[in-house]
């Protein structure tokens, strides 16, 4: 099986466990500001819809450093909703462990997009690296999993779910 197969879903509840562990991201690690809606009615990085805030440094004659700031931050965020996305699906919703080949494919999707955000390879692996031992360390929470499971029963039942309904949902989290 080739990296990009072992990062399908499986079903439709592992579709909504892959978005809850997306949105997860975004409020752990206070980037919720940039998701504007998640949907399991979306495929890929579509099920989460971005406010403009996200594509878009907002100010003019922003400097080269600002510039690549946020380009960063945009591989973060990216980067952390892949492997929570990955994480709530094995660890909360089938109770099993990542395995490497889930890691390697993780890190080669990653790479493939880093080339956009003008990242060596060296720099993609820290940051990955930094943030699977993050999530890591952060899904071995049972909080954790209760919003997770919470948030995956909403997605089932609703399909989507307003950056309102997110932070209703997850605001005690």
């Amino acid at each position: 099986m080739n990296s990009a197969e072992c990062l399908k879903y499986k079903d439709e509840g592992d579709r909504s466990y892959g978005v809850a562990g997306m949105a997860l991201a975004a409020f752990i690690l206070d980037y919720e500001k940039y998701i504007s809606s998640v949907s399991i009615e979306r495929r890929g990085l579509d099920s989460v819809e971005f406010t403009p805030e996200f594509f878009v440094v907002s100010a003019e004659g922003i400097s080269a450093k600002a510039s690549w700031s946020h380009i960063l931050e945009q591989f973060q965020v990216i980067a952390s909703m892949l492997i929570s996305n990955v994480m709530c699906r094995r660890m909360v919703k089938d109770q099993t462990e990542p395995d490497m080949s889930l890691r390697r494919a993780m890190l080669e999707a990653l790479s493939d997009y880093a080339g956009e955000c003008q990242l060596e390879s060296d720099e993609v692996a820290e940051l990955f690296d930094k943030h699977y031992i993050y999530f890591d360390r952060a899904y071995r929470n049972s909080r954790l999993h209760a919003a997770a499971r919470r948030l995956a029963d909403e997605l089932s039942t609703r399909h989507t779910l307003s950056h309102s309904e997110l932070c209703e949902l997850l605001g005690g989290f």
